[in-house]
């Protein structure tokens, strides 16, 4: 074996382990987007009925559904800088300030997200710990909860809406120069990200509750454009090509 044949043969092995590894990088990749995903609706799901309440002294509180929607919540953040890592190094190949922009805008989402968990948390200790024969201080200490749900409403609005849109709203775009995932794929995502980030704005306007029928209706292409892209990563991969 010459030395030409030994060079073709190492860039063959060498590009048989690029491959090998993309796949598995966009495996991991897209089981970060979908956990993102499952575990934010999985979270609100048990504390929204127990944080919506008017009075949170009023009948049974559901402590560990609530603790464990907060627990799913933290796995949200977890996932989210899981997909932040994975993406990154695809990223910067085609604009390393972009990349480093995503990465940072995915951490604030993360941030708010983590603020959200610790408001949760305070409204059901005050709940808890706080209950006394005393009208007046029942009144005070649930005025500080409304205050923490308030401060909860706020996170939410600008860290999975406000953050999530700009942060989606990079990659997508990078997606689409790229090709790195197909183009009709990264358009999908492009126009997801606009509309959370409509979302955003009208709810900072205070136009429409976050919950109400408009907002999950706008809220619902960015959901599942992120299962949809987790399956092509998962399925096929990145084109690296």
């Amino acid at each position: 074996m010459n030395y030409y044949q030994i060079k073709i043969k190492n860039n063959q092995i060498m590009k048989a382990n690029i491959i090998d590894r993309n796949k598995y990088n966009s495996k991991i990749a897209g089981a970060f987007f979908i956990s993102a995903t499952s575990t934010a609706i999985i979270a609100v799901i048990l504390y929204s009925e127990f944080i919506n309440r008017s009075n949170y002294f009023e009948g049974i509180i559901p402590a560990k559904q609530v603790i464990t929607g907060v627990i799913f919540e933290l796995f949200l953040a977890c996932s989210n800088i899981g997909t932040a890592v994975m993406l990154y190094p695809y990223l910067k190949r085609f604009n390393e300030s972009a990349g480093l922009g995503y990465v940072m805008f995915r951490t604030l989402e993360v941030i708010f997200i983590l603020i959200s968990a610790i408001s949760v948390l305070t409204i059901l200790t005050l709940a808890q710990n706080n209950i006394s024969s005393n009208l007046e201080e029942n009144n005070s200490i649930l005025h500080i909860g409304k205050v923490f749900k308030s401060i909860h409403e706020w996170v939410n609005i600008l860290g999975p809406n406000f953050m999530l849109g700009i942060n989606t709203f990079i990659y997508s775009a990078i997606f689409f120069k790229t090709a790195l995932v197909p183009r009709s794929l990264a358009i999908y995502g492009l126009i997801s990200a606009i509309l959370i980030f409509l979302v955003a704005i009208l709810g900072i306007f205070g136009l429409f509750n976050q919950f109400s029928a408009t907002s999950l209706i706008l809220s619902f292409p960015i959901f599942s454009y992120e299962m949809i892209l987790a399956g092509w990563l998962i399925k096929k991969g990145f084109n690296v090509s």
